[in-house]
């Protein structure tokens, strides 16, 4: 049954926690939007423990460093659970062939990312260089190619100054579609809410918010 409410203070007192998503739920990848530290800052104060979600490829300290820069106080949540953070946790190689965005530092240090596949236990997708790359030019990259793959966010597609461009799940996908094997990690997935909901306790009323069907919704119906 869908419930309407006019604001989080109606339901929040069913729930003994919170799994939160960070992008365009809390803020706008470069402000905070009108309300939200308030929001956070009243559950802090219901003693309501609040994880912020995302399917980032960068572990949890650089999107904590973001969301506390953006003027949210490091004590009104328990932490940030990225996608990146779950599949760092979880490698167990040392050299990686990294599908990315050029110029980032995703922090997955001391795993060695090389320059040729050949070279690598493993293809970390954590990140779209799109439009300089797009999925045509990411499918002759495949070609070939037979490395397992985990795909650190599952999103399909990000927004950007030229719009709507395809985000790495995208990417995984091409190199699923032509063969490759992909273990998917981040919202919907499973292994991201267990790795929340263990950071809160395991808490039997869990509340999801997030601002997407496929993966807030879907992920947290299936959690």
């Amino acid at each position: 049954m869908m419930l309407r409410i006019s604001g989080l203070h109606e339901v929040a007192h069913d729930f003994d926690a919170m799994l939160i998503d960070q992008f365009g739920v809390i803020h706008d990848g470069q402000k905070l939007y009108p309300g939200a530290a308030k929001v956070l800052a009243e559950l802090q104060a219901l003693s309501i423990p609040v994880v912020i979600m995302t399917n980032s490829g960068k572990r949890a300290a650089a999107n904590v460093s973001r969301i506390v820069k953006m003027g949210i106080p490091r004590e009104h949540f328990v932490d940030c659970v990225s996608s990146g953070e779950v599949a760092f946790q979880s490698l167990d190689v040392s050299r990686a062939f990294l599908i990315g965005k050029d110029g980032e530092d995703y922090g997955f240090d001391p795993v060695q990312f090389v320059e040729r596949p050949d070279d690598a236990e493993v293809m970390l997708i954590l990140g779209s260089n799109a439009p300089k790359t797009s999925l045509q030019d990411y499918r002759k990259m495949f070609d070939g190619m037979s490395l397992p793959a985990i795909c650190c966010n599952p999103d399909k597609m990000m927004l950007t100054s030229k719009g709507l461009q395809p985000a790495p799940g995208a990417i995984a996908a091409v190199y699923e579609e032509m063969g490759g094997k992909v273990t998917w990690i981040g919202k919907p997935y499973g292994g991201i809410y267990a790795h929340a909901l263990n950071l809160v306790g395991n808490p039997q009323r869990v509340l999801c918010i997030g601002d997407s069907a496929e993966h807030d919704v879907g992920g947290g119906r299936a959690a």
